[in-house]
């Protein structure tokens, strides 16, 4: 690998459930779907005042509030929300978005973050990265186990939870 001449600036992770797309998808598109496997607290809003219900299935331009367990929470958008193929979001200065495939015996999913910018490359490339793969982890055992990997005790901070860098990487 030429480090030299790495693309900082994006990643794209790619992971197999043995689930069919459906239930996959609204693991990512519903508040209550991503409080299971992902953060503490999740509120979508529709507009300025109507809040999406848990189980209800969020669309593009919805707003977003999300907070983890440690006192770290970021804000952003709905980009895109095409049921069963593709969601996208504002994370940040940064955007990321998830493909959903079908295949013969589960679905797959292509996660991609970009606009990762150059002051935060690798804070926010590497950073980010692990945390995606332990949370498309903790995903997949809570599919096929319903063991969540995320920590409970609160004076227990998991760097692969909550991130380990400074919050004005999010802002923008």
């Amino acid at each position: 690998m030429d480090l030299k001449n790495f693309d900082w600036t994006q990643f794209t992770i790619s992971f197999y459930y043995p689930v069919d797309v459906e239930k996959l998808y609204k693991q990512w598109a519903t508040s209550a779907g991503l409080e299971s496997f992902y953060i503490e607290k999740a509120i979508f809003k529709k507009n300025e005042s109507a809040i999406r219900k848990r189980n209800e299935l969020i669309n593009a331009g919805d707003s977003y509030k999300w907070k983890w367990r440690h006192d770290f929470e970021v804000s952003g958008r709905v980009l895109e929300a095409k049921r069963n193929e593709r969601l996208a979001f504002t994370f940040g200065s940064m955007h990321f978005s998830i493909d959903f495939k079908t295949t013969h015996e589960g679905s797959l999913i292509y996660l991609k973050q970009k606009n990762i910018t150059e002051e935060n490359k690798v804070m926010g490339h590497l950073n980010c990265r692990s945390c995606w793969i332990f949370f498309l982890t903790n995903l997949k055992s809570i599919l096929i186990t319903g063991v969540d990997l995320r920590d409970k005790n609160p004076d227990i901070v998991s760097s692969m939870e909550v991130g380990f860098f400074p919050k004005e990487i999010y802002k923008g």
